[in-house]
């Protein structure tokens, strides 16, 4: 609170340092002969036109236009209104105690006026944290904890494409596969499909579905060759997608061209040859279940069938 409260004096210092040409002019007024009148002379330039008057009714009395009657008549009514004027105070000093007067509430209403808006909706009774102890408690916080804290502002804000660009990845490596290629699917819908997305996307789902490239995966790892023709990884697992439909010999073609572009010291050389070795044609073809297998299966409980499966 004790912060707020210095926060109002800076601002009526302000307002003061602001609303300060309202309060006069900054220059002193020049020092005049005292006089035996409480009140202020006149203005010099209200002066100045009754002197020019006084001035032309002695040039009009000069020039015949007056007589000496007329002359006198009008002299008197000028030589009135300079006493009138000089009984009342001048328009500069009301307006100067006018302006003293709004200066002076703005510079009180305001701050009050803030400080009570925030003692209204504000919370000047939680004590403050300095910035190690909020540092420490993020750093202390587990990483499930942190991740329902994301997942809770997506739940709030679907559409933050960050905050699904941000989740994905840690998803796929806590082997959550199926959240991950939410995650990128999200993403792709708000933003539109890039590199990254389209295989964090296909990978997540074929890991998600035990290995199996799915018609989604297919269609993104299609899409990612497109946009990269010599990255290896989606030629991989589409021919992988052609062994798994049958087609062996379409995916041994695959693997030979891989392995023919592939650097002879790649990582992942080895895990292709074997693809490749499986899928030649001196390699035994995958037997399916005889009638016999069928029949035994049939009369299997449930979780037995399944697992013989």
């Amino acid at each position: 609170m004790l912060l707020w409260v210095m926060f109002g004096c800076l601002t009526a210092v302000t307002l003061a340092a602001v609303l300060r040409p309202l309060f006069g002019s900054p220059r002193a007024a020049p020092e005049q002969a005292p006089s035996n009148r409480p009140h202020a002379a006149p203005a010099p330039a209200e002066l100045a036109v009754y002197t020019d008057q006084l001035d032309q009714l002695k040039h009009q009395l000069a020039q015949g236009q007056l007589d000496a009657g007329e002359y006198e008549q009008l002299r008197v009514e000028v030589a009135r209104r300079i006493l009138r004027a000089d009984d009342q105070p001048t328009g500069s000093a009301v307006a100067k105690r006018e302006n003293l007067a709004w200066s002076g509430m703005t510079m009180v209403l305001v701050p009050l006026s803030c400080l009570a808006l925030y003692a209204f909706l504000g919370s000047p009774n939680i004590p403050g944290r300095p910035y190690a102890a909020n540092a420490g408690s993020l750093a202390n916080a587990s990483a499930a904890e942190l991740i329902a804290k994301v997942e809770a502002r997506l739940a709030a804000h679907p559409d933050d494409v960050r905050g699904w660009d941000a989740i994905a990845p840690i998803y796929f490596k806590l082997e959550r596969f199926a959240d991950a290629a939410d995650a990128y699917q999200r993403a792709m819908r708000l933003t539109g499909e890039t590199p990254p997305r389209l295989a964090g996307f296909a990978e997540a789902t074929v890991l998600a579905n035990d290995g199996i490239v799915t018609e989604l995966a297919r269609i993104a790892y299609q899409k990612l060759a497109l946009v990269d023709a010599s990255r290896f990884e989606p030629r991989f697992w589409l021919a992988l997608a052609k062994e798994q439909d049958g087609k062996r010999d379409e995916a041994a073609a695959d693997y030979r061209a891989i392995l023919a572009e592939a650097p002879v010291d790649a990582p992942w050389r080895e895990m292709v040859e074997q693809r490749l070795a499986t899928v030649s044609p001196s390699s035994p073809r995958p037997r399916g279940p005889s009638s016999a297998d069928v029949a035994a299966a049939a009369v299997l409980p449930e979780a037995d069938r399944a697992a013989m499966i």
